[in-house]
Formats: C-alpha cells, structure tokens, sequence
C-alpha cells in the first residue's frame, strides 16, 4: 500500500544438504575458505552501510576474529551473511578505543538480525575508524541466538 512503511525482510540462511553431513570443523573450514574468496580481496571488498551512508572494509582481521569465536554450526554458516549484515545493520553507539589502539579514533557498535537454520539471530559487528583518515575496516562479528 501507497504511503505505509514495510518492516524490512530479515535475511535467512541454511545449511545446506552437503553441509549437514560435514563434521562442524569441517564445515568451519569449508566457510572460511568461502568468506576469503568472496570477501578478501586487493583493493579491499567496500560494504557501504545504509543507515550511516559509511563505507567499511571487509579484511583478514574480521574473518579472524569470527574464526577464533565461532563454536556452533549456526555462528559458522553466518559469515555468508557477512556482506548483507553490515549493509542493513543498525548503529547503536559510536565510542572511544577503551584498548587504546594506535591509530584508532572511534569504535562504532552495529546490530542487526537474521534467521539461521530456522532460529532468529541477533548479530553484533564492531567497525574501527581510524584516528587520522576518514577509514573504516570491519573488526567484530558475531551471532547470539534470541
């Protein structure tokens, strides 16, 4: 209808058959072997967020760090949405660097949601900003089920 608003969809995501019958390491292999092709890349991959108009780099340190943190095939399968979460997330806060990084001016907290193999998912991505050009590389990314 004409003039009303529509509640934005809300991704999805699922395993696929193949998937199912990986082991989750595996599976945890198989994904970052696919978020490093699609998302790594020279120049690096630019996701421009919607809300903000910013755009943030995609880099080694986010497929890292979601590496090191992701335990449970849910978490492991939603790097894919990786790109698509950062686009249509949400600012909540943009803070100082409590940790004092070089080279780092500001911290931006981000929130989005989708749905992973049937259950809804709140995701929370962290973008650093550096101190002295107007930058942006994502940092954080992870996956809590509601």
């Amino acid at each position: 209808m004409k003039g009303y608003l529509q509640e934005p969809e809300i991704p999805e995501i699922y395993e696929t058959e193949v998937e199912k019958g990986l082991s989750t390491g595996i599976l945890k292999e198989k994904c970052i072997r696919e978020a490093r092709y699609r998302f790594l890349r020279i120049p690096p991959v630019i996701v421009v967020n919607q809300q903000t108009n910013w755009s943030i780099e995609l880099s080694t340190r986010i497929i890292n760090e979601w590496r090191s943190k992701s335990r449970t095939r849910e978490r492991i399968i939603a790097i894919k949405l990786l790109d698509t979460m950062i686009k249509t997330a949400v600012l909540l806060k943009v803070t100082k660097d409590e940790k004092n990084t070089p080279g780092i001016g500001e911290v931006d907290h981000f929130e989005n949601k989708c749905i992973i193999n049937g259950k809804p998912y709140k995701i929370n991505i962290t973008i650093k900003k550096q101190a002295f050009v107007d930058r942006r590389f994502a940092y954080y990314y992870s996956a809590k089920e509601l």
